[in-house]
């Protein structure tokens, strides 16, 4: 009998590329709570100074306003380089920009923050700036979520990361209550900067060696030298399907009544607690713990995304309605948590089909799309909340809010879309 030939000899298994590495998901929480952390706390202290300062609810507006119109001009302009280039690097160094503007505020308050007029230009200027660093930010991270975990793990993903988001934004809230109640506007302004730098090394370290997938879809013959850089292909432009389209329509009451209800809370606060700046802070706490309770109930598969659609819009309609016939401070700071309950839900769910709906070289563009539409829903309802709250009072503008709720509402029942 003939011997056998000896079997080849073994090769090793070639090393995991590092196309195959995923993101680590609780440094990803970690960074979405940090993140928010810092941006929850921050916008809390700089609405009050604004009020403080001017004691206008109009001025209130205007700020909010500055905070998302610049990154929907830019967003308009510069969408076509969303998916270009590495999305956790892009999220890194947007976070660490975000840092930047958090120390110089602290400084110009350490400064001259006893000049009225020259902190609210510096206030106005930090936040155009953070508009169009959060622009970038989040693109990036809609193609950093979509790229590293498969369609039902990313769902589950970005709504328990709004609740990791929402449960910074409590603590930051709460440490801004502190910050005001003491005086310490410059220790809170450095505290956001420090939070904004772990949230950047946070990402860092939970994406180290990762690559995106998701990348422009390669045309068949790429110019070397085109604007794509040496041999990257230009993107493929967005198709505009009624999917894409109706993401973009129903984003809208749900985004301006978040930030309706954002821009009002300081004016409110003033008309149920005069002179109260803690009762400011309690109600940020808990319209945040609203939302926290809305990431928690989507992230666990506690209510559907198709029945939070379907009802979401008429319960805020009914709780801004609330909202303008009530004065009890207790009452009040109930029916603000059940609409931001109500609201985030809707909100969470219009992110997941945001990621979700377009295809792999769509995620950047769509994104920055969706950012364009949702910084200027909430620009013209912020405005609209500070005008209203200014000349009729926060009654008359929570009563504007159930109206156009209540006909988005309306709309949404009678089209019932399918891609929900």
């Amino acid at each position: 009998m003939p011997p056998s030939p000896e079997p080849p000899p073994r090769l090793l298994d070639p090393p995991p590329s590092a196309r195959a590495r995923r993101p680590s998901r609780p440094l990803f929480g970690l960074f979405f709570a940090l993140s928010s952390f810092a941006e929850g706390g921050q916008a809390v202290v700089l609405l009050w100074l604004t009020y403080e300062l001017a004691g206008s609810a109009f001025l209130i507006g205007v700020m909010v306003v500055l905070g998302y119109l610049p990154a929907a001009v830019l967003g308009l302009l510069l969408r076509k380089s969303a998916d270009r280039g590495r999305a956790g690097l892009i999220a890194r160094g947007t976070n660490s920009v975000l840092s930047l503007v958090s120390v110089l505020l602290a400084v110009q308050q350490l400064t001259s923050g006893g000049s009225a007029a020259l902190s609210i230009t510096v206030i106005a200027v930090s936040q155009v700036v953070l508009s169009v660093a959060k622009m970038f930010n989040k693109a990036a991270l809609n193609r950093l979520v979509r790229g590293a975990f498969e369609r039902e793990v990313a769902k589950r993903l970005l709504a328990a990361s709004q609740s990791a988001s929402l449960a910074g934004q409590v603590c930051g809230a709460g440490l801004a209550g502190v910050v005001l109640a003491q005086g310490w506007i410059t220790q809170g302004l450095l505290c956001a900067a420090l939070a904004y730098a772990a949230s950047a090394g946070a990402l860092a370290l939970g994406t180290r060696g990762y690559e995106d997938r998701a990348r422009p879809r390669p045309r068949p013959e790429p110019c070397p030298g085109g604007p794509g850089g040496d041999g990257e292909p230009e993107p493929v432009p967005l198709r505009w399907t009624p999917a894409l389209v109706g993401v973009l329509v129903f984003s809208v009451p749900g985004s301006g009544a978040l930030q309706f209800l954002n821009t009002v809370l300081v004016p409110l606060a003033g008309t149920v607690a005069p002179g109260r700046p803690s009762y400011y802070a309690l109600l940020n706490i808990v319209t945040i713990a609203g939302g926290f309770l809305a990431g928690v109930l989507l992230s666990t598969g506690g209510v559907s995304s198709r029945r939070v659609l379907g009802r979401a819009l008429p319960v805020t309609a009914v709780l801004a309605l609330a909202l303008a016939l009530v004065d009890t401070a207790a009452v009040v700071a109930v029916v603000a948590f059940g609409l931001s309950l109500a609201v985030t839900c809707h909100v969470i769910c219009m992110q997941v089909l945001t990621n979700q709906v377009p295809d792999d070289h769509e995620v950047g563009q769509f994104a920055v799309v969706r950012n364009v539409v949702a910084s200027l829903t909430k620009a013209a309802f912020s405005f609209g909340a500070g005008a209203l709250a200014g000349a009729f009072g926060v009654g008359v503008a929570f009563l504007v809010l159930a109206c156009c709720t209540a006909l988005f509402a309306v709309v949404w029942l009678v089209r019932r879309p399918e891609w929900a």
